[in-house]
């Protein structure tokens, strides 16, 4: 297992590698005489005069746009860079931008690449480059790179190029991932505070039990005091942290093994979010936030021109949701066999709010569906916003009260025998 895992690393590695070669810069001439100036990225000459070549083009000159001390620097910031929310929400105002201005798609990508202040970016416009050169959608250059791009993004450029109207499409989609963005800065901003409880408590019984207990267990050795069994506990588990190592590195690798577990696969997410659901506020929370990413991707991708099939579908891994997404396969084959989105949704009262449905009711029948559940996202948006607020309120003194209960306790049970022992004198 462990050989196998290295080759998919060492290929994953290659292949990040290829993408991210040197930069040429090159000048040509067509078959009709005309010279032509261009950039590549590609792994060596050869590759350039090979993508020349394909684009029957006669190579004049190639140089390397980088030094070659430069490109294992490069490679190793590219291997490390993302492509942040706001990296996403910049790109798509300034293509809907340029292509309102007149620009076309490719002299917008061009001026984009010049721009680029990141490598990997500039990597992805390159190749976007090169494949709409040869006649291929951006919506396919998009989907090779499931991380920084999702199924929304491409369904909705998709769209847009499906209709004709790319500009309109990249820019809903830089108002979607703003308010994304803006939602999820929300959710972060209202748990920093109980992480940093969490950590700050941590970090005490870490000390506690690395520093405090020892020196306190050798004065109950001095003083041969008997010890109850909360205190004989604590004891017994400082030194096994301390004296274990294989414990603790075995602990913390479960922890992680765990987390990651619950993360990313299908079964663990859906696990994790059952038992976040049994907290009353917490899965008044997710159940907000999951509407709003259904109604506010499923407006987005109904307004670029998607089908309602194809909408459901982006919207449902949109949520984040596996319960949402589970229900929404079922709505989305009961809409196939002729059933209202309204009606299909109604089945599932639990998840979907009788308010939601009416409204949708009414924009059925009024044919502004893509209106209302637009209407609904910003209203549920600053229902979240107030709903979050209360739940940090109710976290911060239940996680002070859990603190100090813990410290507490820890205390009290290191300093009840040398209370008795004095007690013994007196």
């Amino acid at each position: 297992m462990k050989t196998g895992a290295g080759c998919a690393n060492l290929r994953s590695l290659a292949e990040l590698a290829s993408k991210f070669g040197m930069l040429f810069i090159y000048e040509a001439t067509n078959q009709e005489g005309g010279t032509i100036h261009g950039e590549h990225e590609a792994a060596d000459r050869a590759a350039v005069i090979a993508f020349l070549a394909r684009q029957e083009l006669i190579p004049v000159r190639i140089e390397e746009a980088q030094q070659p001390g430069e490109r294992s620097k490069l490679l190793s910031v590219a291997l490390f860079e993302r492509v942040t929310p706001m990296d996403r929400v910049l790109l798509f105002r300034n293509l809907a931008t340029a292509l309102k201005a007149g620009l076309t798609l490719l002299e917008t990508i061009d001026i984009l690449i010049v721009d680029a202040q990141k490598r990997t970016l500039r990597g992805m416009l390159l190749r976007a480059k090169t494949n709409l050169s040869r006649g291929q959608e951006l919506s396919k250059t998009f989907a090779e790179y499931p991380d920084t791009f999702s199924p929304v993004v491409v369904g909705m450029v998709e769209a847009g190029e499906r209709s004709g109207n790319l500009d309109e499409a990249f820019n809903e989609l830089a108002q979607y991932l703003t308010r994304e963005y803006e939602l999820a800065q929300k959710v972060k901003g209202a748990l920093t505070y109980p992480a940093i409880l969490l950590i700050a408590a941590g970090a005490v019984v870490i000390f506690m039990f690395f520093f405090t207990i020892p020196r306190l267990e050798v004065l109950f050795d001095q003083i041969n005091a008997p010890l109850p069994f909360i205190t004989r506990l604590f004891v017994g588990l400082s030194h096994l942290l301390r004296e274990h190592i294989l414990f603790d590195i075995t602990a913390v690798g479960t922890v992680i093994a765990a987390n990651l577990a619950l993360r990313r696969t299908r079964r663990g997410r859906h696990l994790a979010l059952r038992m976040v659901m049994l907290i009353p506020i917490a899965h008044e929370v997710l159940q907000k936030i999951a509407l709003v990413r259904f109604t506010r991707t499923l407006s987005s991708a109904l307004h670029s021109g998607l089908s309602i099939t194809e909408a459901l579908s982006i919207a449902s891994r949109a949520t984040g949701n596996e319960q949402y997404r589970v229900v929404l396969a079922e709505v989305s084959s009961q809409i196939q066999t002729g059933l209202p989105l309204s009606q299909a949704l109604a089945n599932h009262p639990k998840l979907f709010p009788h308010f939601l449905n009416s409204l949708i009711t009414v924009g059925e029948k009024t044919g502004t569906t893509d209106e209302i559940l637009h209407t609904f996202a910003d209203f549920y948006d600053a229902e979240v916003d107030h709903t979050l607020k209360n739940l940090t309120t109710i976290l911060e003194p239940v996680l002070l009260l859990g603190m100090g209960v813990l410290v507490a306790t820890i205390a009290v049970s290191m300093l009840y025998p040398i209370y008795r022992f004095v007690g013994s004198f007196v």
